[in-house]
């Protein structure tokens, strides 16, 4: 079960990719720190939640409609959703969690309005410190992070169109990349101040990825909003 502080956060990034929102399902909703964000940054959203930390749903419930402590990969969505669309879906840093990922990311497609947005971050395993870690011959198994020890399923850049693959009509597109030099939070001064430093390398294809902590997605429904 991931619950460091890391995975509280408000997530500019993801809700940077958000539009004009009135139903949204937040998977992994943890505190509902999103869903607060998100409600207070257009008021009359709706946001439901579903987060396999039973503790941390709690936290979350009062911004949210309804909310559904579930394990992704044995849970049928179908069923837990019904018939309720949403207009926004997001998974931040949860389906790397999941070993059944395309699934899970048909199943949340399928509740998505026409003209909907299916909104996804995960860690890049591409990132260079992969590499320092293949050096030292010693996998590291920590709390958050390109290798948090709940992981399940790995991704560099280019398993991003795995998650459309299931998707009937699907337009996907790599919205934004998350860099950092240091793949930790210790120093995060400095860690900003060396990635920064390095920005003209930053605008390098194939370079940028090794700096490229974590990927947004978004995968666009076909059709016109209701």
């Amino acid at each position: 079960m991931h619950d460091h502080d890391s995975y509280r956060g408000p997530r500019p990034d993801l809700l940077s990719q958000v539009g004009e929102a009135h139903a949204v399902l937040d998977v992994g909703c943890n505190n509902g720190a999103v869903a607060r964000a998100l409600k207070a940054r257009q008021p009359g959203v709706k946001v439901w939640g579903i987060e396999i930390n039973e503790a941390a749903l709690a936290q979350a419930k009062p911004d949210l409609v309804q909310g559904w402590v579930s394990d992704l990969d044995t849970t049928d969505l179908g069923a837990l959703l019904g018939t309720q669309l949403f207009d926004h879906i997001i998974a931040g840093d949860v389906l790397e969690h999941t070993v059944h990922y395309q699934r899970i990311t048909a199943a949340l497609y399928r509740h998505l309005a026409p003209g909907g947005r299916l909104i996804v971050s995960v860690p890049n395993y591409g990132h260079w410190h992969t590499l320092w870690v293949w050096l030292t011959q010693r996998w590291q198994r920590n709390e958050r992070g390109i290798f948090d020890k709940t992981h399940r399923s790995i991704f560099m850049r280019r398993n991003l169109g795995e998650f459309a693959a299931q998707c009937p009509g699907a337009r996907w597109r790599l919205a934004k990349r998350n860099f950092r030099f240091f793949e930790t939070n210790r120093h995060w001064k400095l860690n900003m101040l060396v990635t920064y430093a390095l920005f003209p390398l930053l605008l390098l294809p194939y370079v940028r990825d090794f700096v490229t902590l974590s990927y947004v997605i978004t995968i666009d429904k076909p059709g016109s909003p209701q």
